[in-house]
């Protein structure tokens, strides 16, 4: 039986390069010239407006952002980073809880699973205005049940003392499904002999998961915990459709789009945000990268 060759030997050997072209082309035109444009942008006092003067101004962004403008600058980051640190402390621990609870195949846990994992699928904005319903001083269900707790009122999001633990535990909701089953997955993967022979050695479970599980999720926990810190730093979208940056949420994220997009907008000052926002990112990331992995070779 004869085969038809595809194409001539000159196609097949630009096949490949061809078939690489269109996402090339897709990631500089869509990736790599925004972020030159983003740096060169934070070099001068651009507002953003078509037509209007583009001038060059040095560092005149990154020295305002330390000196005129360094208390709104430095809240942004705290905000950020206090974010960064709550969803990922109580994800981690939450979605480990939970694959613990139903890392076994039996019956009923699939479903379970599954219903933990399901918020993920929905979009931030169906979440954001779900939650705002529930928190809703005036009608939300949430209102009743805190007056009968604590026999006192709070705007919940509307509230500076908790509108931004809120946020965290509406992200914590939404992605814990994630980590669960990050979780899942790498205890499926430790051997059973070895909990047979802590067993037999008389090992409680404390000890177990002390000296077993715990250190065969290190690689588990790596994934997670980096995944989920660097999605936070950049947190835009939830707190814009919850607090819109108000109540002490004004992550990093909100305070360079209402700089850059906002009633008086300065696309020079907000793209040196964005700047300071990747180079932040850089930081915790390969801080991050540095412990889990020298904590990886350790155990």
């Amino acid at each position: 039986m004869s085969t038809i060759p595809f194409g001539t030997k000159r196609t097949r050997r630009w096949l490949p390069w061809a078939s690489i072209a269109v996402p090339t082309i897709g990631w500089l035109v869509f990736g790599l010239f925004p972020s030159v444009s983003t740096v060169f942008f934070s070099f001068t006092e651009y507002s953003g407006f078509p037509g209007t003067p583009l001038h060059f101004c040095g560092l005149c962004n990154y020295h305002n952002a330390f000196n005129s403008s360094w208390t709104d600058f430095s809240t942004s980051v705290t905000v950020t980073l206090k974010y960064v640190a709550g969803v990922t402390i109580l994800q981690i621990t939450i979605g480990l809880g939970l694959a613990l609870l139903l890392r076994h195949r039996r019956r009923g846990f699939g479903f379970y699973r599954a219903l933990i994992f399901m918020p993920q699928v929905f979009s931030v904005t169906i979440v954001g205005v779900l939650f705002s319903l529930v928190f809703d001083p005036q009608n939300g269900p949430a209102e009743p049940m805190y007056h009968g707790l604590f026999g006192s009122t709070s705007a919940f999001l509307g509230d500076q003392t908790w509108a931004l633990w809120l946020v965290i535990m509406i992200n914590v909701w939404m992605f814990a499904g994630y980590t669960m089953l990050v979780y899942i997955a790498a205890l499926r993967r430790i051997p059973p002999e070895l909990y047979e022979a802590a067993s037999l050695d008389g090992a409680g479970r404390f000890r177990t998961f002390r000296h077993i599980t715990w250190p065969l999720l290190a690689n588990a926990t790596t994934v997670n915990v980096f995944l989920t810190a660097m999605g936070c730093v950049g947190e835009f979208a939830l707190i814009r459709v919850l607090t819109d940056g108000h109540y002490g949420t004004k992550t990093l994220g909100m305070y360079m789009f209402d700089t850059a997009f906002g009633v008086n907008p300065s696309l020079g000052y907000g793209s040196m945000l964005a700047v300071a926002q990747f180079l932040i990112t850089l930081v915790i990331g390969s801080v991050l990268l540095f412990f889990l992995r020298r904590r990886e070779v350790t155990l």
